[in-house]
């Protein structure tokens, strides 16, 4: 494993569960945020910022690409609810894109949520986002994806060591309140200023540059 993935999972952004998540596999949860370099060569993440987390006990890792939205407004999806019109579907990724999942910031986890960071929760629970759209809660709160994004064992390890992706711990406020096409520009050079400055030989320079 990239030694700069397992510190940052580890130490940067580690959540403490919520007590009303009792399923095994939501149980605990590691997040950081990937940003695309300039160079990436796959054209489904160019200039793209990832919400990933590894959890449970598979230690699966999966995210949502958190930066492109569609077309298609939340009433395509929820006809009769006439809270749905005010939110926009986001595209989370190219695996399972008939999944519907969610992003939103909360006191409290809904049902079968997984713990990102503080009061931010992803799940794919439908009546736990119904019950959202239902109170009326605000696009700066909730945001709805369509797909999501995963890898294989070792996979993102190895894209992350070959230089595809940047690392930064999550930033909730930036993925709420900024807008979707400054995102990744924004989150780049955050990036890779961050890693500029870092001393390239002193000890433990993962885990400090990133703080």
């Amino acid at each position: 494993m990239s030694r700069l993935l397992s510190v940052l999972l580890i130490l940067l952004c580690g959540c403490v569960s919520s007590p009303s998540l009792r399923a095994a596999d939501v149980a605990e949860a590691r997040s950081v945020l990937l940003i695309a370099a300039e160079g990436m060569a796959d054209p489904r993440f160019r200039q793209s910022v990832v919400l990933v987390t590894r959890h449970g006990r598979s230690r699966s890792t999966i995210g949502v690409i958190v930066n492109r939205v569609l077309d298609l407004s939340l009433a395509s999806l929820f006809p009769g609810l006439e809270a749905a019109a005010g939110h926009r579907l986001h595209y989370g990724g190219p695996v399972a894109p008939a999944q519907i999942v969610f992003l939103v910031r909360a006191e409290a986890a809904p049902a079968a949520a997984i713990n990102l960071a503080e009061r931010l929760f992803i799940s794919s629970d439908g009546e736990s986002l119904r019950r959202l759209l239902d109170a009326a809660t605000p696009d700066s709160r909730l945001r709805v994806f369509r797909g999501i994004a995963s890898w294989a064992p070792n996979q993102l390890e190895a894209e992350i060591d070959r230089g595809d992706w940047y690392l930064l711990p999550v930033d909730t406020d930036a993925l709420f309140n900024d807008p979707l096409d400054d995102l990744w520009p924004k989150l780049w050079r955050r990036a890779t200023q961050v890693m500029v400055r870092a001393p390239a030989s002193a000890p433990g320079v993962e885990f400090a540059a990133m703080r």
